[in-house]
């Protein structure tokens, strides 16, 4: 068989199919080792190449579990919007988007990683890059347009500061769930008090 043909797959995958076998790897090695000691060396061990052909794909540890975080994060939206449209008025769907999330996040290895105090950069790389904005506007954009078009929230607010105090709550909360501070039933007390008034229509009624 002349070289070049399908005897030698590698040379023929896709650079996505490359980057899909390198993140499952990494994936792999985390469930083994931790996130804190799983190496490049061990991800390239694990998928079968040279640690140089790794690099080709992710520009460092850091760049390739932001990527692996994104999938996580894309796939926990995905479940929270779920629960979020069940809600009938916006205030309802923030409060329990941010429950939703702060409840299955923490579960996480690589979302804990991200938010833990003492950890790496990783959450720095995360806000520099924008991913963390992005992803805060996909969790709520859905809910924040939909109210704007029917005249439920003021158009003009700064959308970026809505994402970031939003964001910090979500934080907030995670870790105050993770530490034993509070229970879902008192933050939803809480939420409902200081947070709902934000996102109550002037025309929505009065909660009992």
């Amino acid at each position: 068989m002349p070289r070049g043909s399908r005897s030698q797959p590698s040379a023929l995958a896709s650079a996505d199919d490359a980057r899909e076998r390198i993140l499952a790897a990494a994936e792999r090695c985390i469930v083994r080792h931790g996130i804190r000691k799983t190496t490049m060396d061990d991800i390239a061990s694990e998928v079968g190449l040279s640690r140089p052909s790794v690099y080709r794909y992710f520009a460092d540890r850091d760049d390739l579990l932001i990527e692996l975080n994104i999938r996580h994060a894309r796939e926990l939206i995905n479940r929270a919007h779920k629960s979020m449209s069940r809600q009938s008025s916006l205030r309802d769907q923030i409060i329990e988007g941010l429950l939703y999330i702060a409840e299955h996040a923490r579960q996480d290895p690589l979302t804990r990683h991200v938010i833990d105090p003492d950890g790496t950069n990783l959450g720095r790389r995360m806000i520099t890059s924008g991913t963390s904005e992005m992803l805060r506007a996909e969790l709520f954009d859905p809910y924040l347009d939909a109210a704007i078009a029917n005249n439920e929230l003021p158009r003009g607010l700064p959308r970026a500061e809505i994402h970031l105090w939003l964001g910090g709550l979500g934080t907030m909360l995670m870790r105050g769930l993770e530490d034993g501070e509070a229970d879902l039933k008192r933050y939803r007390s809480m939420l409902r008090r200081f947070v709902a008034p934000a996102f109550t229509s002037p025309n929505a009624p009065a909660e009992a």
